[in-house]
């Protein structure tokens, strides 16, 4: 009997722990993921990849962290240039958010310009890049 009241503890801590766990793993489902991101880091495709930075960028530029959304946004370009190939119209966005989002005004009017240029041009196919 006296073994009684250590069991029962036993089996209420056993029941509590099971219990947030399974809370803890609904919350975790709670968490809003960006567009084409399978699990934590993992990508479905190149296009994915892009979506997720250019998804990520926004939304530190929604809350205000202009640097993450600049590094972010950067990053996105990276991976555009690697899988698109340079002068992509897809870089044009981005890269007129960067100059918004930069404070140095020769450093705006840089990245501005090269948008400009990229969207003057229209390269969106190989031949027309290579011939350019």
């Amino acid at each position: 009997m006296t073994r009684m009241p250590s069991l029962l503890a036993l089996i209420v801590l056993g029941l509590a722990v099971a219990f947030a766990g399974e809370a803890r793993a609904q919350d975790s489902k709670a968490v809003m993921q960006p567009p084409g991101v399978v699990g934590e880091l993992a990508q479905t495709s190149p296009d994915a990849l892009i979506t997720s930075q250019l998804w990520l960028a926004e939304l530190y530029e929604r809350e205000g962290q202009a640097d993450a959304a600049i590094r972010t946004y950067e990053a996105a370009l990276l991976s555009i240039l690697q899988f698109r190939g340079q002068g992509h119209p897809s870089m044009v966005a981005p890269m007129v958010s960067v100059a918004r989002l930069t404070r140095d005004p020769e450093t705006r009017l840089r990245w501005l310009e090269a948008a400009l240029r990229i969207a003057a041009s229209g390269w969106d196919t190989p031949v027309r890049r290579l011939s350019g």
